[in-house]
């Protein structure tokens, strides 16, 4: 836990007109297929009062390495994610409650950047892959064809699925 993005609540809990603004770092380290994110998540925004309790808004911003699912051409990036979170005395669906007068927002954070890694990075939205044959990375080298299809000891199958 990190002492920055714990806030006190004290005098927020029912001021609605009441706001605080938080900023600080946390440790994440997060994995999703071909999206790697560790190191520091730095945290910015702004916790709220609320009649029963206080809301958080916040941008979190944390380095990444990515890996392109078509052509395998790695690098580094930034993930960013915004979200809100409601923390209140009384327990809800997602579990963030205010306790010993405080609130800890790296949790939240760390679930919204979570959600906000690509499933399946591309190096750019046109990536072509690599050849399925040679390998040849398509992007920077065309490749020239690979002979007949007779030279494949799989190519009596073909005649299988032929209508």
């Amino acid at each position: 836990m990190t002492d920055d993005l714990v806030v006190e609540t004290d005098d927020l809990v029912g001021h609605p007109e009441a706001t605080r603004n938080v900023s600080g770092e946390h440790h994440v380290d997060l994995r999703l297929g071909d999206v790697t994110v560790r190191g520091p998540m730095t945290v910015t925004g702004v916790v709220s009062g609320t009649v029963a309790g206080v809301i958080a808004s916040f941008e979190a911003r944390a380095p990444a390495h990515f890996t392109c699912v078509r052509c395998l051409t790695e690098w580094d990036g930034e993930i960013a994610a915004e979200g809100t979170q409601h923390f209140s005395k009384i327990p809800d669906e997602d579990g963030y409650l205010i306790e010993d007068h405080t609130v800890d927002i790296s949790g939240p954070a760390t679930d919204e950047l979570a959600l906000n890694l690509p499933a399946a990075p591309l190096c750019r939205p046109d990536c072509k892959g690599l050849c399925p044959i040679c390998g040849t990375d398509l992007n920077s080298d065309p490749c020239d064809g690979h002979g007949e299809e007779s030279d494949s000891p799989f190519a009596s199958l073909k005649d299988l699925f032929d209508p």
